[in-house]
């Protein structure tokens, strides 16, 4: 039998049967489905108990019942002096207490369904034939909003994890990560759920979410989950739940959850434990919104620092390398097969087997000279000249922008939220071939271009002119520290 032919036969709610079975009294089957399978037997022991309960027994005494630690007449004597002392009310209770021991029956012997039709049948009882106990129910909250935030808001929290070890850890640019990764990101986080929310609801019956709006889940003795009933119930929130957090799919999974909730039916996950809610109170809702900020605050810091260098301060030759390197990575400039080494030198990369570097235009790599002042960099300057003709000539605009950036940005004036990377590489971006002349930081920029036999026709990219009877190009770049 299913749940709901139980439910039909013994004429109690589902939440009353779920209770039962979570305090042991029967032990229906599971199928692999996850749906609960009940024989005769468990119909037969869910009636003794419905029979019990409206004799008002209470649950800890049907339990010995049960388990054979206490004999039914005993209970019934026991009963019927404590009915005696109740409101008039109960009197059909005694009655068919004394029915019962004049029968004596014993609890694996007792035809509930029997008893409990002759209770109906005694003047004043009441209609239901069942006195039906509130507590004999598991807690649960169907306040699908705030459980949706409650989610929501867990899952924010477990992004930020995963965003901090992208950037801290595995040094990620988040500026050139696009929109599949975003998708790939929230699996991650759905990931690292399945591991951390068991491990939360261990220790201290809540998550993160859980706890703004008052939320716990215990088992129905009031204790906290074991790990592994915390894998399984958090297991069961993402796929029946979240729907695996597969489009559209996932819409479907959260409306049906919604309608459960508006129509006060427990979660399938929810079926065996105990949801408990603290209050509804206003502040919680503010709490919410609070963290939520904060959490978006936190993510925007974190992205924010990656535009900090990883040497600040006075720079040695090699930190200064080091700053360069880190922006191109950042930005993901390459420079065909060529890369900085530490000793400033152009050298080519190691390729991976079928790798294939193209080049646009000729671009000779500059050498970079250092100004220094006992072992601390000052200034930078770099020259270049092309006297042979060439076809297509690059700009050198990526070298301008990270030699700026990677000295720059080492100085005291670079904070977490400084507008200073933008000035710097709006005035590098607007004088393209072009000479320029600024002071950002403590320090002086200067750039001066002289080209003939070359046409400026394309952004970055200058074409030769092949009527023209000479070409040459120059580039003197310098930039160093002012009192």
């Amino acid at each position: 039998m299913t749940l709901k032919d139980i439910e039909l036969q013994t004429g109690m709610d589902q939440a009353n049967i779920r209770f039962y079975e979570s305090e042991g009294l029967i032990t229906p089957k599971k199928l692999d489905n996850g749906d609960r399978y009940y024989l005769e037997e468990e119909l037969q022991i869910l009636l003794r108990i419905k029979l019990l309960r409206s004799l008002h027994i209470s649950l800890d005494e049907i339990k010995a019942l049960r388990y054979g630690n206490k004999g039914l007449m005993e209970t019934l004597s026991t009963q019927i002096e404590i009915l005696k002392s109740e409101t008039q009310a109960v009197m059909p209770a005694i009655e068919v207490c004394r029915t019962l021991q004049e029968d004596q029956m014993t609890f694996d012997e007792l035809d509930g369904q029997k008893y409990l039709e002759l209770m109906q049948q005694i003047r004043g009882y009441p209609e239901s034939g069942y006195v039906k106990a509130d507590e004999d129910e598991l807690s649960q909250v169907f306040h699908p909003w705030r459980r949706y935030f409650a989610r929501i808001t867990d899952i924010f929290v477990y992004s930020s994890i995963w965003m901090a070890v992208l950037i801290f850890v595995l040094h990620v640019s988040m500026i050139r990560r696009g929109s599949l990764w975003d998708i790939f990101d929230t699996f991650v986080a759905v990931g690292i759920m399945i591991f951390v929310e068991p491990l939360l609801l261990n220790r201290f019956g809540t998550t993160f979410g859980k706890a703004i709006f008052g939320l716990r889940i215990e088992t129905s003795e009031g204790q906290k989950l074991s790990y592994k009933a915390g894998f399984d119930r958090t297991w069961h929130v993402i796929g029946a739940g979240l729907g695996y957090n597969i489009p559209i799919y996932s819409l479907v999974r959260l409306w049906k959850s919604y309608k459960l909730c508006q129509e006060k039916e427990a979660q399938p996950w929810d079926r065996y434990i105990a949801y408990t809610i603290k209050d509804t109170k206003w502040y919680r809702g503010m709490g919410y919104i609070g963290v939520n900020v904060a959490l978006f605050v936190l993510l925007v810091v974190m992205m924010m620092s990656q535009l900090l260098p990883p040497n600040r301060g006075d720079l040695t030759q090699l930190e200064f390398i080091e700053n360069h390197n880190y922006y191109a990575h950042y930005f993901g400039m390459s420079f065909g097969n060529k890369v900085l080494n530490k000793d400033g030198e152009w050298v080519d990369k190691v390729a991976e087997e079928g790798t294939i570097y193209y080049d646009y235009g000729y671009l000779e790599m500059p050498q970079y000279v250092y100004l220094m002042d006992n072992g601390v960099v000052k200034g930078v300057s770099f020259e270049v000249m092309i006297d042979e003709p060439k076809q297509i000539l690059s700009s050198y605009d990526a070298h301008l922008l990270l030699s700026s950036l990677a000295f720059a940005c080492a100085q005291d004036e670079m904070t977490l939220f400084s507008k200073l990377q933008e000035r710097i590489a709006s005035q590098i971006d607007d004088h393209t071939f072009e000479d320029f002349h600024f002071t950002e930081a403590g320090i002086e920029f200067d750039c001066q271009i002289e080209y003939t036999g070359y046409e400026d026709r394309a952004a970055h990219f200058l074409f030769s002119n092949e009527s023209a009877t000479e070409h040459a190009f120059k580039l003197i770049y310098s930039m160093r520290q002012v009192d």
